[in-house]
């Protein structure tokens, strides 16, 4: 089987619909924030509501849902609740407020080659975790999920990793982090056991311009403009 594992597309769907028009796989993981900073969070909601087997639960997703805080990092805090207040909260219907509930706080997913676990942000803390390599070789080295688990996979700091081949994190697939401009994913061929991550690109300037009639306030969207260029 091949696994298409995505995270944080945040609205982006001219990303997400780039990505899936160039990608085969049998199925598809979404492992959180579909929601904030992106133009379009209801289309990325209807493409995932039709083509993703399974959807975790994101901080930012979670906070659409509730009201609470993302939790997000000082830097991305005022763009993440200027964007949820002004794009994704006008945006959203009933029915995609519906679907969001639906969402997993993590999950257990058959790949027909052992068991993965899916999570948004770390084993340890689902929303709002951060796995880097440090956490990592603690979730490694942790019996519970060592013995139980073939492949961890999470979302959540926008950046790729693969650590020791267990732990994989598919970087965002709608707001890179690493400035190159260029979203990613990963595909987990189970039958082969490889690990494949790609980064790819797609109309930027496009999703700027729907970036730039949403947002009224020049120093959000200049923020906001530095990940998509």
């Amino acid at each position: 089987m091949k696994l298409l594992v995505i995270s944080d597309v945040h609205g982006n769907f001219d990303a997400l619909e780039t990505l899936v028009s160039h990608e085969k796989y049998d199925k598809m993981v979404f492992l959180g924030d579909a929601v904030d900073y992106g133009p379009e969070p209801d289309k990325v909601l209807d493409f995932l509501k039709s083509n993703s087997d399974v959807n975790i639960m994101g901080n930012h997703d979670n906070a659409v849902l509730t009201g609470a805080s993302c939790n997000c990092s000082f830097d991305m805090l005022e763009l993440s609740d200027y964007t949820r207040e002004n794009i994704s909260m006008k945006l959203l219907s009933k029915t995609d407020m519906e679907f969001l509930k639906t969402f997993h706080l993590n999950y257990e997913l058959d790949t027909g080659n052992g068991l993965a676990y899916l999570v948004h942000a770390s084993p340890y803390n689902n929303l709002d975790g951060y796995l880097f390599a440090n956490e990592a070789e603690k979730v490694f080295r942790d019996k519970q999920f060592f013995d139980k688990y073939r492949y961890i996979l999470v979302g959540h700091t926008h950046f790729m990793m693969v650590y020791r081949n267990k732990i994989i994190n598919p970087g965002s697939a709608g707001q890179p982090r690493d400035f190159s401009g260029k979203p990613s994913y990963a595909v987990i061929d189970t039958e082969n056991e490889t690990i494949t991550m790609r980064k790819f690109n797609y109309d930027r300037d496009r999703v700027l311009v729907k970036l730039k009639a949403l947002i009224k306030d020049e120093n959000i969207y200049e923020k906001l403009k530095r990940y998509y260029v």
